[in-house]
């Protein structure tokens, strides 16, 4: 999203209007959505975005939706998206209390980096490091079996998953 709003020229205006950037992220928040609510969510939106706004949502249709098209026997259709719904909404990850995220492996590849210290380590570096981060992952995990507590997340991130949870419990009402 953000890649989106610098490639089309409005980073400093979703930084400073408060607005803006609530618009922006409506865009965002479709991965909310249940899928087969999805097309009516993408024709409300379209008309609440300002037109600034519509060039990052026509991204988002063409990537993630599939772009409307007229087919040859005259009905209307989507394209493919280049990432299937399947793949990328998070709606029932999160009803199910599952991960909407792959921040597990962010960090998992932070912690290489760290332990690395270059962008392109040799090939005996890269082993080195590879060890270092396994004795690591092993002591946390004999941590965790005798029953040492592991740390989650921040409190302020717990709260925004119950959050949205409620408000995601409450779509069907």
């Amino acid at each position: 999203m953000k890649e989106q709003l610098a490639a089309n020229g409005l980073s400093s205006r979703y930084r400073s209007e408060a607005d803006f950037a609530l618009k922006a992220e409506m865009i965002s928040a479709l991965a909310f959505i249940p899928p087969e609510r999805l097309e009516d969510a993408l024709r409300e939106l379209r008309e609440e975005l300002p037109d600034d706004l519509q060039t990052i949502l026509d991204y988002f249709e063409d990537n993630y939706i599939g772009r409307l098209q007229v087919r040859s026997d005259g009905s209307l259709g989507r394209r493919e998206p280049l990432f299937p719904v399947s793949i990328w909404t998070v709606y029932r990850r999160t009803l199910n209390g599952d991960s909407r995220t792959n921040n597990f492996a962010e960090a998992a590849h932070r912690s290489l980096q760290r332990q690395f210290q270059v962008q392109h380590p040799g090939l005996l570096k890269f082993i080195e490091g590879i060890r270092i981060v396994q004795k690591t992952k092993d002591a946390d995990l004999e941590r965790y079996t005798a029953g040492h507590e592991i740390t989650g997340k921040r409190n302020k991130y717990v709260e925004n998953d119950r959050r949205i949870l409620r408000i995601l419990e409450r779509m069907d009402d």
